[in-house]
C-alpha cells in the first residue's frame, strides 16, 4: 500500500486549497452568520472541476477516483465546513449513486450538471419519525400502471431547500421492515406534488441548507426508478460505505483548521511574560490534535484505496468516520479552551468550528450507530 499522493492528485490539491482560500474563505462569516448558501461559489467549484473529479470524463467529470474527493473535501471543510457538506453531498451521494445505479439514459441527463455545478442533487432517507431506524421508513409510491404516487415527507435533508435532483428512497411493498420493500426514484424540482421546506435553523453548518420535503401525490415514471425495484435498500447499502468513509475528509478537515489556528493563536497570545503554546497543557491539546488528525487521515486512505481495490471496507468505514468524527469534535473544543474567552465570539472562527463539528458525531450515522456496526464486525472477525 502506497499513499502518497500521485502528481495528479497534488495538482488537484494545491487547486483546491487555493479555491477554499482565495474564493471560501473571505466570505466564510458572512454566510456562516446569515446561514446562507453560496451559490456562486458552486458554481465555480464546478468550473474548476471540483465537483466531479471522480466522475467519468464522458460525463464531464475529472475521472480520477474518490481519492480526489477526499483530497477537495478536506480543503474545503478546512475553510468553511458546512459549504463543504453541501459540495460532497452533492458530489458524493448524487453522482455516486447514478454512476453505479443509473441507466445510460439517467447518467447522461444527470452527471453533467452535477460535475458543472448546474445541477445541485439531494440524497433522502430520513423522515421526521425515523432516523437511524432506515427500514422504518413511511414515505410510500403506490403503482398506478407505468407511473408510481408518492406520498410522505422528508426531513434533515442536506441541500433539500436548493436541490434540482433529489433521489428519495420510498416504501413500494406492504412488508413491513423488509430489505426488498423500498425503491429509490429521481425527482426534479418542479414536479407537481413536490414541495421543499425554507433551511432549517441550526447550530451548525448553517450555509449548508438542510430542510424537508413533502410529497403530496407526486406522480413519477417508471423510467425514474434509480436501479430496480425493491432494490432501494440494497442499492443504499452497497454504496453506503464509500460514501461514509468519504465524511471522514470533512471531519478531519475541520480538525486540521482547528490545529493550525490554534498553533497561530498560542504563539502570540502572551500571559505570565510567555507564549501560550510554551505551555505543557496548551502543547498536550496540540499534540492531541495532530495524533488524531494524522491517524484519520491515513485510515480514511487506506479504506479508499482498499474500495478501489473492489475490497469490503465496512469495518474501515465505520472506523473512519467514528473516529474522525469525535477528531473534530474533541479538536474544536481544545481550539475554543486554548482561545480562552476569544474562544466564545464570533471574531474567531474556532466557535464556529465547535459549532459546526457537533453535526459531524450525529449525521451521516451516528457515533452511537458506528460502535454498533463495529462490534458487529468485530464479532465476525473474532467472535
Amino acid at each position: 500500500m502506497n499513499f502518497d499522493l500521485t502528481e495528479e492528485e497534488k495538482m488537484l490539491r494545491d487547486l483546491a486549497r487555493k479555491y477554499a482560500e482565495k474564493e471560501v474563505k473571505p466570505i466564510a462569516d458572512e454566510v456562516d452568520d446569515k446561514g446562507e448558501f453560496p451559490m456562486e461559489l458552486y458554481k465555480k467549484a464546478g468550473e474548476l472541476g471540483l465537483l466531479g473529479s471522480f466522475i467519468p470524463e464522458k460525463y464531464g467529470g475529472g475521472g480520477m477516483g474518490f481519492m480526489s474527493r477526499a483530497i477537495i473535501d478536506e480543503e474545503i471543510s478546512r475553510v468553511l465546513a458546512g459549504f463543504g457538506v453541501s459540495v460532497q453531498s452533492s458530489s458524493l451521494y448524487g453522482g455516486n449513486n447514478l454512476m453505479h445505479l443509473g441507466t445510460e439514459e439517467q447518467k447522461e441527463k444527470y452527471l453533467p450538471g452535477i460535475a458543472s455545478g448546474d445541477i445541485i442533487a439531494c440524497w433522502a432517507l430520513t423522515e421526521p419519525d425515523v432516523g437511524s431506524d432506515a427500514f422504518g421508513i413511511k414515505t410510500n409510491a403506490v403503482k398506478d400502471g407505468d407511473y408510481y404516487i408518492i406520498n410522505g415527507s422528508k426531513t434533515f435533508i442536506t441541500n433539500a431547500p436548493v436541490a434540482d435532483m433529489f433521489i428519495v428512497i420510498v416504501k413500494t411493498s406492504k412488508e413491513e421492515r423488509s430489505l426488498t420493500g423500498a425503491t429509490a426514484f429521481i425527482l426534479e424540482r418542479g414536479m407537481k406534488g413536490l414541495s421543499t421546506s425554507q433551511p432549517l435553523k441550526k447550530l451548525g453548518v448553517k450555509s449548508s441548507p438542510t430542510g424537508e420535503i413533502t410529497f403530496e401525490d407526486v406522480r413519477v415514471h417508471k423510467s425514474q426508478i434509480l436501479g430496480k425495484e425493491g432494490e432501494g435498500f440494497k442499492g443504499m447499502l452497497e454504496h453506503l460505505d464509500i460514501e461514509r468513509i468519504l465524511t471522514a475528509a470533512l471531519y478531519y478537515g475541520l480538525a486540521q483548521a482547528c490545529l493550525e489556528d490554534s498553533i497561530a493563536y498560542a504563539n502570540q497570545r502572551v500571559q505570565f511574560n510567555s507564549p501560550i503554546s510554551k505551555f505543557q497543557l496548551v502543547k498536550e491539546k496540540i499534540a492531541n490534535m495532530i495524533t488524531g488528525i494524522e491517524l484519520a487521515r491515513t485510515y480514511t486512505y487506506k479504506g479508499i484505496w482498499m474500495a478501489e481495490q473492489g475490497k469490503n471496507i465496512t469495518l474501515e468505514a465505520s472506523i473512519a468516520k467514528y473516529f474522525s468524527s469525535e477528531v473534530a469534535m474533541q479538536s474544536a473544543l481544545d481550539a475554543v479552551q486554548i482561545f480562552g474567552g476569544y474562544g466564545l465570539i464570533k471574531e474567531y472562527p474556532v466557535e464556529r468550528y465547535l459549532r459546526d463539528a457537533k453535526l459531524f458525531t450525529i449525521g451521516g450515522g451516528t457515533s452511537e450507530i458506528q460502535k454498533l456496526v463495529l462490534a458487529r464486525e468485530a464479532y465476525k472477525l473474532y467472535g
